[in-house]
């Protein structure tokens, strides 16, 4: 047939994958993967920095874009990549990261003095699921296929490629190159044994007071619709993690939230709680007392399609290893035949008066008409101006937290948020990625001052690539959730305060729009006028930054760190 290089070559086995997306900084090295990927029609999204190119890819995969590419240049543009990878390796996000490397020859021990080299392959090792270099062109569809399975198998993370800048330029004959069927490669989870499924749905049918605990492997499986089913058939009220929020309706009677640090009837009084998709680790106490009943009163189902993941930090009772949707159909045909199961008075009464507190609380902020604006009445205000479908993105600490009291989700793939990392910056290029993944849905991202400035300059990103992202800065021109908390701990505060800065002036000048709100009866017209516009918007909200330093479940996020001093 014909002969091709490298450059092509990668790009066709990307294509084998579905990979249509790649976010990357034009780079020299790269040039024979980009003009091939540019002739396939595949979109090409350059970032600002390589990190931020990281979390575009994660916003993307998390959106529901499926599997994105993306890639760094030698030297300087893998190391930028390395925080990004981290964050995804944290949050369980499964994406190709690609990175050029040096000619071959200058790889050799002995040769000193190369020009952005660095041991690239060593250091992304750690924080990645796979991690390889491809010296040979003709091979690279081998490697491809290797990454992708296993950034997608198990638990899901990032897989990364180190490339010489020489092999994307290596001539091969085309049949040399044998892609293959990639599909093959890919073995997914089934359905949990029947035997571990007959025993979790009796213990099911005995419970009382069932909880379910919903991680973000419900929405990685499409396991939604099934859960729901699952949960009014048994009676159960559902929380989730932060990252699996909207995977149960939150304005449905049975849901409790999210599930935090903190102790509530639910996990206090409930006598089985069934998890699924999640790692029982420090956001939920790891399922220990205080903050849970503990395994002598309470028992504990764990549905995951990692085998290592069931039985950590709590004992279980029944272990269900196996892809989330094929584990909830296979309860719900166990317990096929029986009706929908109320929940218990007890549990009920909790749910009720759970949805009621939290309607008060919001109502009392909502009421708060102060200038500079309230930062309970600015994330209401959001809240309430959202629209129904609306991808949310969640960046900064305190405004975090005014967020989680007043957002609530509907739809699976709302929420995009670092709850395990807590990696500041991410919100902006998150934003940008589920835009690129999801253009027909609107949306907005929900940050703090501080969170805002680690990307700020990928507006610029989101103007050239015409992406309506609406942000909102929840402004006190302070590092707050460290100000109250210093003071607790050393009796002072130190470099906490920042200036003044106009982002909305900033917004305007890289392509985009901008406004300043002072007053809370800005804020809706606002969203309304940046839903409605062409390219991002900047609506810089100046609150009160005596009140943005007591966020509601503040002390309850404070405890996880002070509980390691203990």
């Amino acid at each position: 047939m014909g002969v091709v290089d490298g450059g092509e070559v990668i790009v066709r086995a990307m294509r084998a994958h579905g990979i249509e997306t790649m976010f990357t900084i034009s780079d020299i090295g790269q040039s024979p993967m980009l003009r091939s990927a540019e002739q396939a029609g595949m979109r090409l999204v350059s970032p600002r920095h390589e990190s931020a190119g990281v979390h575009m890819a994660d916003g993307w995969a998390r959106a529901g874009g499926g599997l994105a590419a993306v890639a760094g240049a030698a030297g300087p543009g893998v190391a930028n990549m390395v925080p990004g990878l981290i964050c995804a390796s944290v949050e369980g996000v499964p994406l190709l990261a690609l990175g050029t490397q040096r000619v071959r020859r200058s790889l050799q021990a002995y040769r000193h003095g190369r020009f952005q080299y660095s041991p690239q392959l060593e250091v992304v090792k750690p924080v990645t699921k796979f991690a390889a270099r491809v010296e040979h062109a003709e091979r690279l569809p081998e490697f491809v296929n290797e990454a992708v399975r296993q950034a997608v198998s198990g638990r899901p993370g990032p897989a990364f490629l180190e490339i010489p800048v020489d092999v994307l330029l290596d001539e091969v004959d085309e049949d040399e190159v044998a892609i293959g069927d990639p599909t093959r490669l890919l073995v997914a989870p089934g359905a949990p044994d029947p035997a571990s499924v007959a025993a979790a749905a009796r213990l099911l049918r005995d419970a009382t007071f069932p909880v379910i605990l919903a991680g973000q492997g419900v929405h990685r499986a499409g396991a939604a619709p099934a859960l729901r089913q699952l949960a009014e058939r048994v009676g159960a009220l559902v929380m989730t993690t932060a990252g699996a929020r909207g995977a149960f309706p939150e304005s449905h009677p049975q849901s409790v939230g999210m599930a935090f640090p903190w102790g509530t009837p639910a996990h206090l009084e409930s006598d089985l709680v069934l998890a699924v998709g999640t790692q029982l680790g420090e956001s939920t106490q790891y399922l220990q007392p205080p903050g849970w009943a503990g395994p002598e009163h309470q028992r504990l189902v764990h549905l995951d399609a990692d085998p290592l993941q069931t039985g950590v930090n709590r004992e279980v009772h029944g272990a269900l290893v196996g892809d989330a949707a094929a584990g909830w159909a296979a309860l719900v045909d166990e317990l096929a035949g029986e009706p929908d199961r109320a929940p218990s008075e007890a549990a009920g009464a909790y749910a009720a008066e759970f949805h009621a507190f939290r309607a008060a609380m919001i109502d009392t902020y909502a009421a708060i008409d102060a200038a500079p604006v309230h930062p309970g009445r600015l994330a209401t205000e959001v809240a309430a101006a959202l629209p129904d479908d609306a991808v949310v993105c969640i960046d900064g600490g305190n405004t975090g937290l005014w967020a989680h009291l007043a957002f609530s989700y509907d739809h699976p793939r709302s929420l995009l948020w670092t709850g395990h990392l807590g990696h500041l910056g991410t919100g902006l290029p998150y934003a940008i990625g589920a835009k690129v993944a999801s253009p027909e849905r609107p949306v907005v991202l929900f940050t703090g001052d501080g969170a805002f400035g680690f990307n700020l300059q990928e507006l610029e990103t989101a103007a050239r690539e015409g992406l309506t992202v609406v942000v909102v800065i929840n402004c006190d021109y302070a590092w707050g959730m460290e100000e109250l908390y210093m003071q607790k701990v050393a009796g002072t505060t130190v470099n906490v305060k920042q200036s003044e800065a106009r982002y909305d002036q900033v917004a305007r000048a890289l392509g985009g729009h901008g406004e300043l709100i002072d007053t809370p009866d800005g804020i809706a017209p606002a969203i309304d006028r940046a839903l409605a516009a062409d390219g991002p918007t900047v609506i810089q909200v100046v609150v009160d930054d005596r009140e943005n330093v007591h966020p509601p479940g503040l002390d309850e996020f404070h405890g996880m760190y002070a509980a390691e001093h203990t």
